[in-house]
């Protein structure tokens, strides 16, 4: 959620009308799962996908009316047997995409959103964005969002939804994957997607590998932060995408740094001995995931050192050493392409085990 909700509070921030397509319902083979979302400008330009192909031509179409009329509405697409044979729109499967107004004056769905953007860096969050479901809409009516906050003291609710039946927060907060919930009067649903802390990748020296690697890991879905000791190297002129550039001592990696269970980490530094001060601290917290680039015989001089400083074999295990999937990588194009990949492929199987 954190790409999509960044460019969202951007958008409003600059006073642009936009429209939000999510997928609520899927069944069967289709492009992509429930709870993807994309936003749609005045003009027809898409930020995010939701599939491509005739399906997403459709929405785009269908956009422009809501923008027009500031109304919800909702596509259907059923296509099946022959119908599938003649269209890319979709695999053999059934999706209902909801087309959803978000204009810059309704001041109850901007603090909503600027709640979420809050939250993407705390840890432990557990929070969930609840949509009002239902055709026509007005995009200036203020109850078609809530978001429910678990905290120490209980459950907060920042906006409301109103109408339909009681609902049971601590069990929607329980939900781990997007799901459509009936909501009272026929036709009229809510709309849950959890909140989780965003997945960001801090990415330890500013070489050449690492300008390639952040725009790549931006564009699919990572937040990006870039640490380095060289402001020649680490300034916004060489990485225009990241979400922040630090400029610190490699020695004392995460003085300013919070680590959580979505943080991932790309050591690239320019040498064995600031890959191995990075490292050794790295090691001593719980991230998502560590990556270490360099040959196997300079991961092999860094290992030797860490044990002897008594970093056990086990923990050294959790280290993605050499980084990347195994492709063949060689010029740094290629060599962020590999990491990016095994960054989705890691990122991929956490999700799977959270919500198994």
């Amino acid at each position: 959620m954190e790409s999509f909700i960044s460019d969202l509070n951007r958008l409003l921030a600059a006073g642009q009308k936009v429209v939000v397509a999510r997928i609520i319902y899927q069944k069967g083979s289709a492009p992509r799962s429930v709870g993807t979302r994309c936003i749609i400008l005045e003009n027809g330009v898409i930020l995010g996908t939701i599939g491509g192909g005739a399906l997403e031509y459709e929405v785009i179409e269908k956009a422009r009316e809501v923008h027009k009329t500031g109304r919800s509405a909702t596509l259907h697409f059923r296509l099946t047997g022959e119908e599938v044979a003649e269209t890319d729109m979709l695999c053999g499967g059934i999706v209902d995409v909801y087309l959803e107004p978000v204009f810059p004056e309704n001041q109850a769905a901007g603090d909503i959103f600027r709640s979420i953007r809050a939250l993407a860096t705390a840890e432990n969050v557990k929070a969930a964005l609840l949509t009002l479901i239902a055709d026509g809409i007005a995009h200036d009516r203020p109850d078609r969002h809530a978001l429910i906050i678990r905290e120490a003291s209980g459950v907060r609710v920042v906006g409301q939804i109103a109408g339909g039946d009681p609902i049971d927060l601590e069990k929607l907060l329980e939900l781990e994957l997007p799901q459509l919930k009936p909501f009272g009067a026929a036709g009229v649903s809510i709309f849950v997607e959890p909140v989780r802390a965003a997945d960001v990748l801090y990415i330890f020296g500013a070489g050449h590998i690492s300008t390639f690697l952040s725009p790549l890991a931006k564009r699919v879905g990572f937040g990006v932060v870039v640490i380095d000791d060289r402001a020649d190297f680490a300034n916004q002129k060489r990485f225009p995408d990241a979400d922040e550039i630090r400029v610190m001592p490699l020695s004392q990696p995460f003085d300013r740094i919070v680590v959580t269970p979505t943080s991932y980490i790309a050591i690239i530094t320019r040498g064995h001995i600031h890959d191995h001060a990075v490292l050794k601290e790295a090691l001593k917290k719980k991230p998502a995931y560590i990556g270490m680039v360099g040959s196997r015989r300079k991961r092999e001089v860094i290992y030797q050192a860490l044990m002897k400083a008594g970093v056990s074999k086990e923990t050294l295990q959790r280290v993605h050493s050499p980084i990347g999937l195994s492709i063949g990588a060689e010029t740094p194009e290629e060599i962020a392409v590999s990491i990016v990949a095994e960054l989705i492929q890691e990122r991929n199987r956490l999700r799977k085990k959270e919500n198994a």
